[in-house]
């Protein structure tokens, strides 16, 4: 068993390799990750509400079968649910897992707390109806957002095909667009930009929080493990401990 220290648990959104790839690069050995999807092709209304019904029944599963903390995804399932669906849906599906449960939104939102960040900008893929919604939602979380910036896909292959450098690009003119922010929020764990978020944040002074770095640190909090993880954005370098 490679997760001797232990196994987390994914529900995510939608088939991809970016979470899984990233998750590898950050944590530090004896942590395995093991993944279900709830196969979201179009991010619209009906899909995204099956979505939500559907990811208890996985997230359940996963801890039969030896996870020792789950993390869901798919955080545009919540939106239509209003504040508070992350913390909500985490609480009652652990206590039917018997395990933690963390919502990748509130970790990302934890996240931007923890750094003490009231106005933020979204920097995200997502097309504007689903801009609009996350907005209306860390609103009612009590943060303030000062920019929403999208790239205006709906489906998760064409996010899946962003690369590296053009994310680079787009969080970068984002965020230098909107110089009020004290945090930028990057949902979503189908494009690639955890990797390059230590750069981001280099280039523009702001904590970066994005949807695969949360999931991670979040996990890692859950399990008890403080090790110090360098290169891969504040959220983990400093706030583990």
């Amino acid at each position: 068993m490679y997760g001797w220290r232990g196994r987390i648990g994914s529900v995510a959104a939608t088939p991809s390799d970016i979470f899984s790839y990233e998750f590898y690069k950050i944590v530090p050995p004896g942590l395995s990750i093991m993944q279900t999807t709830l196969s979201i092709h179009i991010m619209n209304r009906q899909e995204l509400a099956d979505g939500y019904a559907g990811t208890e029944k996985m997230a359940v599963a996963l801890a039969r079968e030896g996870a020792d903390v789950v993390i869901l995804g798919g955080a545009p399932t919540l939106y239509d649910q209003g504040p508070g669906a992350d913390t909500a849906l985490s609480e009652r599906i652990s206590k039917v897992a018997g395990v933690p449960v963390v919502s990748n939104q509130t970790a990302m939102m934890d996240g931007l707390r923890s750094f003490n960040c009231r106005k933020i900008m979204i920097a995200s893929p997502f097309n504007e109806e689903n801009n609009r919604k996350l907005k209306k939602y860390l609103e009612g979380s009590g943060f303030e957002v000062v920019g929403v910036y999208g790239m205006g896909f709906a489906a998760n292959a064409d996010i899946n095909r962003v690369s590296e450098g053009d994310a680079y690009r787009f969080l970068k003119q984002s965020g230098l667009a909107c110089p009020q922010a004290e945090g930028m929020i990057v949902p979503c764990a189908n494009w690639p930009t955890t990797l390059i978020a230590p750069q981001i944040e280099r280039d523009l002074g702001i904590p970066v929080v994005t949807s695969n770095q949360a999931k991670t640190w979040g996990a890692l909090k859950a399990l008890g493990i403080k090790d110090r993880i360098p290169d891969f954005g504040r959220l983990l370098a400093e706030k583990l401990h």
